[in-house]
């Protein structure tokens, strides 16, 4: 008997929302103060939660319209997620909704036997999610994360860095050293995604020469990254939408 595969579910939920990229705000990956800091993302790294990061963006994808809610049996989403044939795939999804609630990134409720879950602002304040288009302060994931099965190719470092990528740019700097004061995540985790993503052709580096009189050799070479097809950013970055 035929069963629908991971991609072909997700190819499905993808579909419903009738546009190709989700609009993330900057606050998720950076908090919005002087000099930066830890968003929300930041915890999904420490607390090793790649799986619940996909579930979040896939939610994000569906979830594109007033009231911003989504109602699937958790079959689906474990389906989506790759983890439909565990034992407890149901009940894995069900802790990774009530992680995102406790983050505040999501509100849930009973609605029968399902779990109707609503998008709350990116930020983590708990606030009612708007879409971000009248702000314009909001970054795109393309759609081809998942058509391109990105999110199966990445680990959790290359997808943090991504998302920070896609929020910024071209030609931007990442040094490994400033990610725990820019985005709350380690050096580590931003070396380890950047060379994920120059591997696979997602970003291009290019080094910058730059004087320095008091540097041993009168100068230092910055690394700059520009992403690539088919995350380039492009000219309708940020379009007004209601």
């Amino acid at each position: 008997m035929a069963t629908a595969s991971s991609k072909e579910t997700i190819d499905a939920l993808l579909e419903r929302s009738g546009r190709a990229y989700v609009p993330i705000r900057r606050s998720f990956v950076q908090a919005p103060v002087r000099g930066g800091g830890a968003g929300p993302l930041a915890h999904f790294v420490t607390q090793r939660r790649g799986r619940t990061l996909d579930l979040y963006l896939l939610m994000h994808a569906v979830a594109s319209a007033k009231p911003f809610d989504v109602r699937f049996p958790a079959a689906v989403w474990a389906r989506a997620l790759g983890i439909a044939g565990h034992a407890t795939a149901s009940s894995m999804v069900s802790k990774q909704w009530t992680w995102l609630e406790s983050e505040r990134l999501i509100a849930s409720r009973r609605s029968g036997r399902l779990r109707e879950v609503t998008l709350l602002r990116e930020d983590g304040s708990g606030d009612t999610y708007v879409h971000p288009g009248k702000e314009g302060n909001y970054f795109k994931l393309p759609y081809a994360y998942w058509q391109g099965n990105f999110h199966n190719r990445m680990d959790l470092p290359a997808k943090a860095v991504l998302l920070i990528a896609l929020s910024l740019q071209d030609d931007f700097l990442l040094p490994t050293k400033q990610g725990a004061a820019w985005y709350g995540i380690s050096r580590d985790t931003v070396r380890k995604g950047l060379r994920i993503l120059l591997l696979l052709g997602i970003l291009e580096m290019h080094e910058v020469r730059k004087k320095a009189p008091l540097a041993p050799l009168g100068f230092t070479l910055e690394r700059r990254y520009t992403l690539r097809e088919p995350f380039r950013h492009d000219a309708t970055e940020f379009p007004s939408e209601s």
